[in-house]
């Protein structure tokens, strides 16, 4: 039955109340529902905002890798660097070669033990009191593993082999001496000697991309090894700067690889 619109202003006063009370409840939440629905709404904007920030941070950091500067600039001034280097001055005689040179206190670059046992034996001798802890050999053609266990236990030999073709180096070669290095990389008691068979090409070349994993900047890294043994050519300096830069950031850029060939 339809009611009077007119009784409800004339009827009784508890008939008055009761009906804008109802359209009131069905109209708006309690207090505890609303409550509870602001605080949904806050967490969903507060995952979004997260998720948001995380993606900004991510896109930030991969910026950073490419842009300051880019590895292509980075690469430019590498192989700048590498041409400036002027190797008819400072010659490549037996004895240069045979130098213990150090980069900075925790790195240290020379040749190979040597041929006889005597020469071997003089030289690990020299090895050992310039503090060395950690030997990085970086020949495929030989290896001393046994001649230092016998006479100087206490050192750690890393067996790195890898050819001297003037190829590019596989990821696997510097990922190798890496894993084997370990904590030694950040140990400030630890004195590591990189070798190969001369110390111009495969050690250097290794000492570089060690330089780059305990934060040097290329450049500097570079011209640390140049410094420290003028004889030294690293022409594989490059392979170990996209090793460190990493595969996906590398492809990012079409002009690398032309210019690293």
């Amino acid at each position: 039955m339809n009611q009077n619109p007119d009784h409800t202003t004339t009827g009784s006063p508890s008939g008055a109340k009761s009906s804008p009370s109802k359209r009131r409840h069905s109209s708006r939440p309690s207090g505890r529902a609303s409550h509870a629905a602001r605080i949904a709404a806050w967490a969903v904007e507060t995952t979004e905002r997260a998720e948001e920030q995380t993606i900004t941070e991510q896109t930030s950091a991969v910026q950073n890798i490419t842009s300051s500067p880019s590895p292509l600039e980075t690469l430019k001034l590498l192989l700048e660097a590498q041409r400036g280097h002027d190797l008819t001055r400072v010659g490549s005689t037996y004895e240069s070669l045979r130098g213990i040179d150090t980069v900075h206190e925790g790195l240290i670059l020379s040749c190979q033990l040597g041929e006889s046992l005597n020469e071997k034996a003089n030289r690990l001798g020299q090895w050992v009191a310039a503090g060395v802890t950690h030997i990085v050999d970086c020949r495929i053609e030989d290896s001393d593993e046994e001649f230092v266990a016998l006479h100087a236990p206490h050192i750690t030999y890393i067996y790195a082999p890898t050819d001297d073709d003037g190829l590019e180096r596989e990821p696997e070669w510097f990922d190798g001496a890496l894993l084997d290095l370990g904590t030694a990389l950040t140990d400030p008691d630890s004195i590591l000697l990189v070798h190969c068979a001369a110390g111009i090409n495969r050690g250097p070349s290794m000492a570089f991309r060690l330089l780059l994993e305990a934060g040097w900047e290329p450049v500097a890294a570079l011209n640390a090894i140049r410094e420290a043994r003028p004889v030294t050519r690293v022409i594989y300096a490059p392979d170990a700067l996209m090793h460190f830069y990493g595969e996906r950031i590398w492809s990012s850029d079409s002009d690398v690889a032309e210019v690293a060939s």
